[in-house]
């Protein structure tokens, strides 16, 4: 039954945005029906950029403080996801996009996600999904050493062999 949903929304959305275009078109005429696309396009535009920045800064702050970026990472997905819905010319789209940009259903869907997925943050320490009850050993992972407290010694000095017929460990 899953595997029907997919290509019935592929098929069936476009239809359902064309008797969208036509209900609307009847009864407000073509020229409020284009200027309705149009400034749905816009304001997808203006909504991306506004609350895309605004994510992005609350992305970085919760990095530089060492928390977890992951929930703001989702609800810039899901933003994006929304102005896209609305800047694809359609009322049906629009609807769903304007929706999306709802803070509590961006939570909801948000909630959502992160007991579905599992969500790996570089740097950071943090994840969720399946593997969240197990700890990750914290710490740096690159050690920066200077020349001088660097120093190689050979293991093998009694091995006869030499040294590229050796099995580096």
């Amino acid at each position: 039954m899953r595997s029907l949903i997919l290509p019935l929304v592929i098929l069936g959305l476009p239809i359902a945005e064309i008797a969208g275009f036509v209900v609307v078109g009847r009864e407000l005429g073509l020229a409020m029906t284009l200027l309705l696309v149009l400034s749905s396009g816009v304001a997808g535009v203006l909504l991306l950029r506004i609350q895309g920045l605004g994510t992005l800064r609350r992305v970085q702050d919760a990095a530089r403080a060492g928390k977890d970026p992951g929930p703001d990472v989702i609800g810039g997905a899901l933003i994006f996801i929304a102005a896209i819905l609305l800047i694809v010319p359609g009322f049906i789209t629009d609807i769903a996009g304007l929706i999306l940009f709802l803070p509590p259903i961006r939570r909801a869907i948000a909630s959502f996600l992160q007991t579905r997925l599992t969500i790996l943050t570089t740097g950071s320490g943090f994840y969720y999904g399946s593997d969240a009850s197990s700890e990750r050993p914290r710490g740096p992972t690159i050690i920066d050493l200077d020349s001088e407290e660097f120093s190689r010694k050979n293991d093998d000095e009694n091995d006869p062999s030499p040294p590229n017929n050796r099995i580096s460990r």
